[in-house]
């Protein structure tokens, strides 16, 4: 009988032999799609795969890991009765703060970790902590490989990072984070590309040396949040120079509309920006370029649902709700029915896209944000991404703001915005709260705007804090 890490080699193998992860790289220029066969599968297949798949990683769950027998058990769920990959919303969804008291019942990594992998992990990711403990992630051996494989499939196909490219990457370079070096430059090595970890979070203390490198190395494509993408053109204008990128890749939030159109103006040379969205513990889906906020998902690697957060069922197709993902791939901490915490439309496109010919699936819409980022004013359902749309269009701004919430139910739209006017008389106000207001459906009199000068709003490391929320903790 084989052992567990001998099954879970098998597994790895398996996915290399039959081609799920490229493995003769980098491919010829000439090729468009980095993984022809996976991402263009016909729908019929496709859906077989995603059912096997779904009854492997439960029935390795199950046999496995402690924690999924315990917590499954306990809310009357067995794999037997996964029979096809639409049974997935039959598996209890599992939160963030069953796996924070798991972490603390059984540390380093708790119980949902199989035993005998989690000694051999080859890379720690983990959480913020923003909201409480951090969780950590293990990956493994198989887990990195199909990670840097679906890294690959966006960045060759739609950012054109091949041989003689430079990929500069300023997401987090620190901090347990999954996206920096250890799988994010792994993936541009198969590409064939040069890869610079420079790091978004230290760009303020080193600003001149980071600017240095973009001119010297003749930066390509360039990957962090939409706000750092701002800050750096802005200056680069302002300094007499302009930056080189031709594709930028939007990480850490969803780009507004009206974002999207000041980016290319402060990048003069860029042709195309793509909206990246992922978490730490390794989901991900790609804005596929031609298709505005069409985000493409691997369905090979995942399947997402959308439930009602207060009551875990699922939602009607069309209706917003809560993210919920199970990672089909990941054997050493597995992730089933996991609660991702974005509010999304329940509406997925699986017609092939006009340009590349992929079959999987995409978002309908972008991922707007989180659910905790919510906010109501007058009764109005709110989002920072709304709000960002609308700043925007007032002039002389810079596009930073950050939103206080001070109460689950506001009587007031409080923000602060950055404007680079040296004093803000009572029109420039006037005018700017009624493009808010006209935005998102409010009174301009329900607007109450901090005006700080540039550089004044918050950030954390390399990302803007749109959602400052000062409701007091109970």
């Amino acid at each position: 009988m084989a052992t567990v890490l001998e099954e879970y080699e098998a597994i790895h193998k398996e996915l290399r032999q039959e081609g799920s992860i490229r493995t003769d790289y980098p491919p010829s220029p000439s090729e468009v799609l980095w993984n022809k066969k996976i991402m263009t599968m016909r729908r019929e297949e496709l859906e077989k795969l995603k059912t096997f798949r779904l009854k492997r990683i439960v029935k390795w769950a199950w046999d496995h890991v402690e924690f999924y027998r315990k917590f499954w058990k306990s809310k009357g769920f067995e794999p037997d009765m996964i029979k096809d990959w639409r049974d997935v919303i039959k598996i209890p969804v599992l939160r963030k703060d069953e796996l924070r008291k798991d972490l603390q019942q059984n540390p380093p990594f708790g119980s949902i970790f199989v035993p005998e992998l989690a000694k051999r992990i080859r890379f720690v990711g983990a959480t913020s902590g923003s909201t409480g403990l951090p969780t950590f992630q293990g990956w493994g051996a198989l887990e990195l490989d199909y990670f840097e494989e679906a890294q690959a499939r966006y960045l060759w196909t739609f950012a054109e990072v091949k041989p003689t490219k430079v990929y500069a990457n300023y997401l987090n370079m620190s901090g347990f984070y999954s996206w920096g070096p250890p799988l994010v430059e792994t993936a541009m090595w198969r590409c064939g590309a040069t890869a610079i970890a420079g790091g978004g979070e230290t760009y303020f203390n080193w600003k001149n040396r980071h600017n240095l490198i973009f001119k010297l190395w003749k930066v390509d494509v360039f990957a962090t949040t939409p706000w750092l993408h701002r800050l750096i053109g802005e200056e680069a204008l302002l300094e007499g120079w302009e930056t080189p990128f031709k594709v930028l890749l939007l990480h850490g939030g969803a780009a507004a509309e009206n974002t999207k159109k000041k980016l290319f103006k402060v990048h003069p040379n860029a042709k195309l920006a793509i909206s990246v969205w992922g978490t730490t513990d390794g989901h991900m889906a790609i804005e596929v370029p031609g298709l505005d906020g069409q985000l493409v998902i691997w369905e090979d690697m995942e399947i997402f649902d959308v439930v009602d957060p207060k009551t875990d069922e699922s939602v009607s197709e069309g209706e917003r709700g809560e993210l919920i993902a199970t990672l089909l791939n990941h054997f050493t901490m597995p992730l089933i029915r996991y609660s991702l915490g974005d509010y999304v439309k329940n509406e997925f496109l699986t017609d092939p896209d006009p340009k590349y010919g992929i079959t999987h699936m995409r978002f309908a819409e972008p991922v707007p944000g989180r659910v905790e980022w919510m906010f109501t004013v007058k009764g109005k359902l709110l989002l920072p991404i709304y709000i960002e749309d609308a700043i925007n269009e007032i002039q002389d701004t810079t596009g930073m703001f950050n939103i206080l919430v001070y109460d689950n139910q506001m009587d007031k739209l409080k923000i602060r915005i950055e404007t680079r006017r040296n004093e803000v008389d009572a029109n420039y106000d006037r005018e700017a709260r009624e493009i808010l207001a006209n935005k998102i459906g409010i009174s301009p009199n329900d607007i109450e705007i901090e005006w700080v000068k540039p550089g004044q709003t918050v950030w954390t490391g390399y990302k803007l804090q749109v959602f400052l929320d000062q409701r007091k903790k109970k």
